[in-house]
């Protein structure tokens, strides 16, 4: 486990690396470095996924502890990325994912773990919905910082240096806006999935993080209503997009990190 978890850090970190070092050296037309930042993060992501299988082996069950679960999803973030990037590798979205993947990955290695015996294998459905919302949620979230820097620096006419190897900001702002229209459905299927197999909330301390969950919930629906009626962009759209965020922080990483570490510490 402990393997896997150091040579998956070491390639997303060396992706990153060499990501970062092509982006700021070369041509916004040219893209050398496809196929071998394709087979380092592919490997990654084997290292990362054999990580989390062992995790979850040596648990005997769903390990829900904070640095597992942000585990799975940050390889679910790695995943995205790398597909947005075969799509995209003039601005690879890797350079910013695949840093904050092996930061995470570094992290897990001194977590405390959690087993937990599900009550209803129809919660693995939600857990797994969940993740992956959170997971597009929080590429949301990064996609609309670059895009606010990225209208920033337009706007007072500094389209020199990186921002002009961006894609324009309509492209931008559609990439975001799909991540938030996918990242929305699956947030309320995992919601209505915990509503109607979850048993009891408040055993399981799953209140507050229920609350944060509609609040981020209603915060991305008021959004893609103002889109869809007012036609929200760029500034509006970036605040209400890290407000929900914010939210979900709350809802998961902030209730585990006072149940986990505060309370037991």
């Amino acid at each position: 486990m402990a393997i896997a978890n150091a040579l998956a850090f070491l390639l997303y970190l060396s992706s990153s690396v060499i990501l970062i070092r092509d982006f700021v050296k070369r041509a916004p037309d040219t893209n050398k470095l496809a196929l071998p930042i394709g087979i380092l993060t592919t490997l990654a992501l084997l290292f990362h996924a054999a990580d989390i299988y062992f995790t979850m082996k040596f648990a005997q069950g769903w390990d829900l502890s904070l640095m597992s679960t942000l585990s799975i999803a940050a390889w679910l973030m790695a995943f995205i990325a790398m597909l947005s990037g075969v799509r995209s590798p003039v601005a690879h979205p890797g350079i910013v994912i695949y840093p904050l993947v092996a930061l995470c990955l570094m992290l897990k290695v001194e977590a405390p773990g959690s087993q937990h015996d599900l009550s209803d294998p129809a919660l693995e459905w939600h857990i797994l919905l969940s993740l992956i919302a959170y997971a597009l949620l929080a590429l949301a979230a990064i996609q609309s910082i670059i895009l606010a820097i990225q209208e920033k620096q337009l706007r007072h006419k500094h389209a020199g240096g990186w921002v002009r190897k961006l894609p324009p900001l309509q492209t931008m702002e559609k990439v975001l806006f799909q991540l938030i229209y996918t990242g929305f459905t699956l947030l309320t299927l995992g919601l209505i999935t915990g509503f109607l197999f979850v048993e009891d909330f408040i055993a399981q301390h799953l209140a507050h993080k229920t609350v944060f969950s509609i609040i981020a919930w209603l915060v991305f629906a008021g959004l893609l209503w103002g889109r869809r009626q007012y036609g929200w962009r760029s500034q509006t759209a970036v605040k209400w997009t890290l407000s929900g965020f914010g939210f979900l922080i709350l809802a998961y990483v902030g209730s585990k990190f006072v149940l986990e570490i505060l309370i037991q510490s």
